[in-house]
């Protein structure tokens, strides 16, 4: 084994020990969406007309992230969030206007069963929303 793939393969057993970057591949960011926004029970999504943005949460409602895979259109300035309990929680405002590309946020959150819907803003002042994924 080369020195490159073992580093590879420490660090990656690391992050996973650590939690790091243990997201569902449907939270990282799903290319496409089913019609009725169903990916799992965690993970929900919608299709915007220029690409697809995306909820996930665990089972014990501890973690959430919110991704928005953007496949085409010009400039945009936005923001990922989600609400839970009739609550919004945003990240800061980042420029989104590199296609195809994906765009995320994750956030350790307290315990609940609160359903959480995740949320892109723009700064215009349009805001795009997931169905609800529901962690308990």
């Amino acid at each position: 084994m080369t020195s490159r793939i073992r580093a590879a393969v420490v660090c990656g057993a690391a992050a996973a020990m650590l939690g790091l970057g243990v997201t569902p591949a449907s939270a990282a960011g799903a290319k496409s969406c089913p019609s009725d926004g169903w990916i799992t029970r965690w993970d929900r999504c919608s299709t915007l007309s220029n690409g697809v943005l995306s909820v996930s949460t665990n089972t014990t409602g501890t973690s959430v992230g919110v991704a928005y895979w953007r496949s085409s259109g010009g400039a945009l300035t936005a923001k990922l969030g989600y609400e839970r309990n009739s609550t919004n929680y945003w990240f800061p405002y980042r420029n989104m206007s590199t296609v195809p590309l994906l765009y995320q946020e994750q956030a350790s959150i307290t315990a609940s069963c609160g359903a959480i819907i995740g949320k892109l803003y723009t700064s215009g002042g349009a805001t795009y929303t997931t169905p609800a994924a529901d962690p308990c």
